[in-house]
């Protein structure tokens, strides 16, 4: 007997649509032998605040970021940092061997200086005897040539020394004294916490509700608070392929709670709006329509309602409730229309 699953199924439903449609008389003797009326717990209609968001993910950016390299192949004659350092604008991070490139900016000083005294001895004696103009000329040249000659020897200097392009936290050190440099080898990592960029995309249905300026919260697992931030910029294009565009936010970081590279989950608050709303466990769904019991004299009434945004305990109610009424908010599968009850004080939302 009932061996096959649709008879099982077809049996509950059945069941189901008789609990629901069942008479309140009927239904309040066969759940209390006494007559007593049911015991539940009911709420007030009421208004609250109701915020419109848009939901996304994002992962973050250090406000500036660089992997700090050289500019050149030697070797590393010192390492000035450790791990984890914090530095300034222009601090000295690594300097490389360095004796050649001084000795040729030395001796390339010292012929600029030797040619600037051969010109102004050519210089004098044109007030006494006036020399030929093409003498003076060609030591004028070849000042020219050596002052060249040394600012390029002055840049080959100053490559072997390694500097921070701006206040940050450096990463890991990856050299150590000795260690043939090249320009491919990482020396560290250098990161501005200070705040922290955060890039995410949405659909283009949204590119009217979001504007530079407009507050955005974050949350991680790591913590329990969430981090406040603002939209930064919108990308002026949208992707051809996903209809969406990019949207960067910034978020104050001076704590340096947030890292590069973690995962936030995004809400961009759009706009608030007073609704009237009842806890989500007043709501009774029956088909596609929606129901409450309203609760008046201790009589129950079913009433069909329009619901709309679901927010965490709430429902939004667009139709068929005042802001003042009571409703039932535990016990819903204890009674049925028309039934009498004895309720708990209506709790005050919001």
């Amino acid at each position: 007997m009932f061996k096959t699953p649709v008879t099982w199924i077809v049996l509950l439903l059945v069941g189901m649509l008789a609990y629901v449609y069942w008479p309140a008389t009927a239904l309040s003797n066969s759940n209390n032998g006494s007559g007593q009326a049911a015991v539940v717990e009911t709420a007030l209609v009421s208004k609250t605040l109701l915020k419109d968001e848009i939901i996304a993910l994002g992962t973050t950016q250090a406000n500036e970021s660089i992997i700090l390299t050289s500019q050149s192949t030697d070797r590393v004659k010192a390492v000035h940092f450790e791990d984890g350092d914090t530095v300034v604008k222009g601090q000295l991070i690594t300097t490389l061997e360095h004796g050649e490139e001084l000795a040729n900016l030395k001796e390339l000083e010292i012929k600029l200086a030797e040619q600037t005294r051969q010109l102004q001895r050519l210089l004098d004696i044109e007030k006494s005897s006036a020399p030929a103009e093409s003498a003076i000329d060609s030591q004028k040249s070849m000042m020219e040539t050596t002052s060249a000659q040394l600012s390029v020897a002055e840049i080959k200097l100053s490559e072997k020394f390694i500097y921070a392009p701006f206040d940050g936290k450096l990463g890991l050190r990856e050299i150590s004294p000795g260690q043939l440099l090249t320009t491919d080898t990482e020396i560290t990592t250098l990161d501005d916490l200070t705040q922290i960029k955060v890039e995410f995309q949405l659909p283009e249905r949204f590119l009217n509700r979001v504007a530079v300026g407009q507050p955005v919260f974050a949350t991680n697992i790591a913590y329990e608070k969430p981090f406040n931030g603002k939209i930064s910029s919108i990308a002026s294009r949208l992707d051809k392929a996903t209809r969406s565009f990019k949207v960067r936010a910034l978020f104050p970081n001076k704590e340096e709670k947030l890292r590069a590279g973690m995962l936030l989950q995004l809400s961009v608050e759009t706009k608030s709006i007073e609704s009237i709303t009842v806890p989500e466990s007043s709501i009774i769904p029956i088909n596609e329509a929606h129901y409450v019991y309203k609760v008046i004299d201790n009589v129950v009434h079913r009433t069909l309602v329009e619901t709309g945004r679901r927010k965490p305990g709430v429902v939004e109610i667009l139709s068929g409730l005042e802001v003042g009424e009571t409703v039932i908010s535990k016990g819903v599968i204890k009674v049925r229309d028309g039934a009498q009850v004895t309720t708990t004080k209506p709790a005050v939302k919001g």
